[in-house]
């Protein structure tokens, strides 16, 4: 009876495992040597690679693969040990500076209130007004018509809070289908017993970088995994 009950535990922790890692879209690759790096975090092997800026924007879109560099990542827990993930232990060397991972849910459509926080806000609020002014007229010597062209300029200041601008529109479904798609494909975080993969998105450096290097640091822990050219 004791090894039976055994037996059903251990198939609820392998199932449980099982479902935690079919939470993201992606499958881990057979083995760590199918991607170009990897490299021991002691009680795992992480594994690594970047996807050309043509598949991002094929796989979620334009804007996607200008403003961020997106890495598959893998993790293979060693030795039936847990391995816990965690968004923070990564960060993107570019050269220059140091990137973390950014939120899946904080990757997505920007609302127009956000560009511009100074809308509905109190003044001083400047506005002006320019135009031009046609007058028609009789020449009181000559008693012919003739016309006459002027301009004008109006500034005025007020302390009066600006309009509300219109409610911004939602999300097109398309958009809203990327945004989803970027959560689903996301690196799972929290402990891992079976191999898990998935995305990590950090944001795009400034500058034009030929090479990069995904950093893992937690505890006395410590792994750089540099991205051929």
């Amino acid at each position: 009876m004791t090894s039976r009950m055994c037996t059903f535990r251990l198939a609820g922790v392998c199932l449980a495992s099982l479902a935690a890692a079919g939470d993201t879209a992606l499958s881990p690759r057979s083995k760590p040597a199918d991607y170009p790096v990897h490299d021991s975090a002691k009680t795992a092997i992480l594994a690594a690679a970047i996807l050309p800026p043509d598949q991002v924007k094929k796989m979620f879109s334009a804007d996607s693969a200008k403003n961020y560099v997106v890495v598959e990542v893998a993790v293979y827990p060693q030795d039936n040990r847990s391995f816990n993930v965690d968004l923070l232990d990564f960060e993107l060397n570019t050269g220059d500076q140091f990137v973390r991972a950014s939120e899946p849910a904080d990757i997505g459509t920007i609302w127009p209130s956000a560009k511009n926080p100074s809308i509905g806000s109190r003044g001083p609020n400047v506005t002006t007004e320019s135009g031009v002014i046609v007058a028609r007229e009789t020449d009181p010597t000559t008693g012919r018509p003739r016309t006459s062209v002027g301009t004008y300029q109006d500034v005025a200041v007020s302390n009066y809070p600006r309009p509300d601008p219109p409610p911004p529109s939602r999300p097109s479904p398309d958009q809203s289908d990327i945004d989803a798609k970027i959560r689903r494909m996301a690196l799972p975080v929290g402990p891992a017993i079976v191999p898990v993969a998935g995305y990590l998105y950090f944001r795009h450096p400034r500058r034009k970088q030929d090479s990069f290097t995904l950093n893992y640091s937690n505890d006395d822990v410590s792994v750089n995994l540099m991205f051929p050219k």
